[in-house]
């Protein structure tokens, strides 16, 4: 993994169980998919990033066979649709980022990320 985010939100008074905080990992490939996007779609995409955190079960929709454990977030920039893939890891309340860019080819490479060719 190569970078983490945190929204930085606080508890507060508030019950923990109304609000669950997941800590948010980048793989590599996703690191570097979203390094090679312009600026404002890198910061719009750090704030999707960072409101998954909150609620990556709603935010997102899980997919189909054979990607059934993961995640997808659609986001739309300048008219273009870009994804950002993740899976949910129940255990240590994270959210791990497989793949980001736009939605053209965006499943094939997913599927050669995670099974290979």
């Amino acid at each position: 993994m190569s970078a983490v985010l945190s929204n930085g939100a606080s508890h507060g008074e508030t019950n923990p169980e109304q609000i669950r905080e997941w800590t948010l990992f980048l793989t590599r490939t996703a690191d570097k998919g979203q390094r090679k996007l312009d600026k404002p779609l890198r910061i719009a995409i750090r704030d999707a990033l960072l409101r998954l955190c909150t609620d990556p079960e709603h935010l997102g929709e899980r997919l189909s066979q054979p990607l059934t454990s993961v995640f997808s977030h659609h986001l739309t920039y300048k008219g273009k649709e870009f994804r950002i893939a993740y899976q949910l890891s129940q255990e240590t309340e994270s959210v791990v980022v497989l793949l980001i860019g736009p939605h053209e080819n965006f499943y094939r490479k997913l599927k050669n990320l995670l099974y290979g060719s």
